[in-house]
This record gives structure tokens, sequence and C-alpha cells, in this order.
């Protein structure tokens, strides 16, 4: 027992470090993207955007699947780690040269204007130095310094907040901005290399090209799971900035800055939860099960509430803080808003996919995803603009959770954990919570919000006592 609680400690501490980082750099980016957009005007700040998308989008390509395949590696061969770790560092940087030179070359034949030229070359620097960052990552992750991690990442986010502020209030445009974000992650990668270098491995480069070839073959399933992710999460404003044009996709981004501040909730949640999960399930499957299931349904029911206080207070807060120009930008987070609830659930279905050996069934998914968003983006965009965008995150995120939900049904849930049980409770729940908050909208719009939360926390609250007092032995211990 107190080996079991000594190693959730050190989970949850780990996890910690990273909950921060992500917690702060969400934080501290929110106004910072906001103040950009109302400052640098819904064009400029849509080629600011479009950058950022383009950068995560080379560096997902980059990373090739390494950062998780490495990691697994430097764990079970700690004799070569020095080895492994210049394998990683070679084809992390082959990888970037080769799309960055791929990318200047579409650059150049595209011979965009001056502003837009100058931003995406910063771009293009930002996703080679990423490279760096990737390789560290890998090795912190191995070496368990999630501390460093995380102490690293926050600096380079500093620095870019910091330049990326200074540069708005001298009246410099969005060049400077996109200036300030590569400046971060020079930055940071320089310090994760010189403590990667001088506190937890060397690089060694004399491995054969047999050594080369196959560990990039081994890369290739978690290439496609990261690439697919990737498209899911920035396929809306790369396709938007083709259909719609920058200033579309500046009033997208808005609502998106808003809605990204969620989804590092459910990342979080992965990461907490994915090794004790494996330990468990190693040692009582149905142990892990019950687990499994307990977070399944709680993310779900969690999720409603934070989706309903966002749809109604969208409105309230993009007048306060953002030009008129943005308006779209409301019905925009109020339809996003809503992959929140799907997604959680997503999460921590894949996490169980991923412990029961399954990862390459929850990959499958994962592509079929992407396609799904890449289809509808074409078609919605084309027809309906921002809204289009967000409802095809909707759409997308909603047939992302049918599949894992149906592989769950049949390779790990057991009898009885099926649609009613996961998601009775939130559809029935959230709609009692519009009724309510309906019937109190004539009193305002905080009491008619403290109404629907309140029954909804009641009808939550009832439903988890009672399917504990009528199913015991699906307790969590």
């Amino acid at each position: 027992m107190k080996k079991r609680t000594s190693e959730h400690f050190e989970i949850l501490r780990h996890s910690g470090y990273l909950l921060l980082a992500r917690l702060f750099a969400r934080l501290a980016s929110l106004p910072f993207l906001l103040y950009a957009s109302a400052t640098l005007g819904a064009s400029l700040f849509g080629v600011f955007a479009f950058t950022l998308a383009t950068i995560d989008m080379l560096s997902a390509l980059g990373d090739f699947g390494l950062s998780r395949y490495g990691a697994r590696t430097l764990v079970r061969e700690a004799e070569n780690r020095s080895r492994t770790a210049g394998i990683i560092l070679a084809l992390q940087l082959v990888a970037s040269v080769i799309l960055t030179a791929v990318a200047l070359v579409i650059l150049v034949a595209l011979r965009p204007e001056p502003v837009r030229r100058d931003v995406l070359l910063l771009g293009l620097a930002a996703a080679f130095v990423s490279s760096f960052i990737f390789t560290t990552d890998t090795i912190f992750t191995a070496f368990k310094r999630f501390g460093a991690s995380a102490f690293f990442a926050v600096a380079g986010r500093l620095v870019y907040l910091a330049a990326g502020f200074a540069a708005l209030r001298l009246g410099y445009s969005v060049v400077a901005v996109t200036a300030a974000f590569l400046l971060g992650m020079v930055v940071e990668s320089v310090l994760r290399m010189a403590f990667a270098t001088l506190r937890l491995t060397s690089f060694s480069f004399r491995s054969s090209r047999a050594q080369m070839v196959a560990f990039a073959r081994g890369t290739v399933p978690f290439a496609v799971g990261a690439i697919a992710t990737m498209v899911y999460f920035r396929a809306d404003t790369l396709i938007m900035e083709a259909l719609r044009g920058d200033t579309d996709v500046g009033i997208y981004n808005a609502a998106y800055s808003f809605f990204s501040f969620f989804v590092w909730a459910p990342i979080v949640l992965s990461r907490t939860l994915l090794p004790g999960l494996t330990r468990r399930f190693a040692e009582e499957p149905e142990a892990a099960e019950r687990i499994n299931w307990f977070w399944y349904r709680l993310v779900g029911i969690a999720g409603v509430p934070v989706a309903f206080v966002v749809t109604m207070t969208a409105g309230p807060l993009f007048r306060l803080l953002m030009p008129t120009a943005y308006g779209n930008s409301v019905i925009a987070l109020q339809i996003l808003i809503w992959s929140i609830p799907p997604l959680v659930m997503v999460t921590v279905g894949f996490n169980a996919l991923v412990v029961t050996d399954r990862e390459r069934r929850a990959t499958v998914t994962t592509v079929v995803t992407a396609l799904v968003i890449v289809v509808m983006d074409f078609i919605l965009i084309h027809f309906f603009g921002v809204k289009g965008a967000a409802a095809a995150m909707v759409i997308a995120t909603t047939a992302w959770l049918v599949q894992v939900h149906w592989l769950l049904r049949r390779f790990i849930l057991a009898a009885g954990h099926g649609l009613k049980g996961a998601f009775l409770l939130p559809v029935g729940g959230g709609l009692l919570m519009a009724g309510a908050a309906l019937l109190a909208s004539p009193l305002g719009l905080w009491l008619s919000l403290a109404a629907g939360l309140v029954i909804y926390i009641g009808v939550a609250a009832g439903s988890m006592l009672i399917g504990r007092e009528s199913r015991p032995e699906e307790a969590v211990d």
C-alpha cells in the first residue's frame, strides 16, 4: 500500500509540473493574443494566426513521432542513451531541414506580399528551431526531468510575451510579433540543449545507416497519430486562409484563442492518468476497467457545464475585451466550445486503448477524425465561414468520440457500460440545465447561469449517488 501511494505521488508530482506550465502558458498567452488581435486588427492578426498554425503543422511533421518513440527507447536501452540521443537529434534535424526547404521553395514560388513573406520566413525558422525543443523534451521525459522541461517552456514563453507586448506597445506590427515568438523559441531551445548536454546525456553520432533507418521506421505509428492530431486542431485555420482570407482567419482565431485555453485540460489529464492506469492494468485488469469507466463518465459530466458557462458568457466577454469587428467571434466560440465535452471523453477513452496495447486502433480513429474535419472544413467554411469552421470541429470531435466509444465497448468495457451509462446524464442534465437557464433568463445573465448550474450539479450528484448505491461493484477504490 505504501509503495502504491509513493508511485501515485510521483505521478501527480510530475503531472503537476506539466499542469502548472500549461496553465501558465494559457493564462499568460490569452490576454496577449487578445491584445494582439485588438491592436493588429483582424486581417494582420489573421496573418499571425495562420503563421502559428503553419508552425504547428510543420513541427508535427518534423517531429515524426520521434518524441514518444524516442522516450520509450531511451528508457528501455539505458546503456545506449548517448547513441539514441544522437539518432533522435539527427533525425529531427534532417526532417526539419527537408520540411523547411520544401516550405521555402513553395513560399518563393507563391511570391506573397512582403509582410506575409517576412512573417512566414520567421515562421519557417521557428519550425526549424522546434526540432531542438522536441529532442530535449524527449530526453527530459526519459530522465523524468519534468520540472526542468516545464521551467524552460515557461522561460521561453515569458521571453516571447515580453518581447511581443513591447513590440505592440512601441507600434510595431505583425512581423515584430512573429520575431518575438521566434526569439522565445530560440531562448528555450538554447537553455534546453545546454541542460540536456551538461546534465543528462551526450549526443553520439556514431550510428550506422541501418540503425537510423530502423529507428525512423519505428516512429511511423507514432508519427501518424501525432500528424493526424495536429490536422484535427489546425486544419481549420489553414483551410480558412485558402477559402476566406486573413480577416476571417483573424476573427476565427480570436474565438479559437479562448477555446484553446480549455484544450490543455484533457491533454494534461491524459498524461496524468496514463502511467497509473498502465500499471494498474498490468496488476489488476478488472480494477483498471472500473477506473477507466469512472473517469470516462466523470469528464463527460464535467465538460457539459464548462461549455454551458462559456456559451452564456461569450457575448459579454467579447463586448468587454474586443473591438466590434470581432462580433462573429462570439458565435464561433459558442459553437466551438461544445467540442470540449466529447474531446475530454475521447482523451480518457484513447488512454484506455493505449493502456491495453490497442494504440494502432486508437491511431486509426485519429486519422479518420482528421479526414472528417478536413472534408467538413472545406464544405462548411465555404458556405458559413467562421461559424462553419466551428461546426466542423464539433462534428469531427463527435465522430471521434463515436469511434472511441465503439472500440471501448468492443474490447475493454464490461456489459452495462454502454450508451445509457455514458451519455444519458450529460445530455439529459444538459437539457435540464438549459431549460432552467431559459426560465430564469428574465432575472438576468448571472442568475440564469446560476440556476442552470445548480440544476445540473443537483442532477449529476443525485445520479452518481444512485448509481453507486445500485452498483457497488463499480465503486472506485
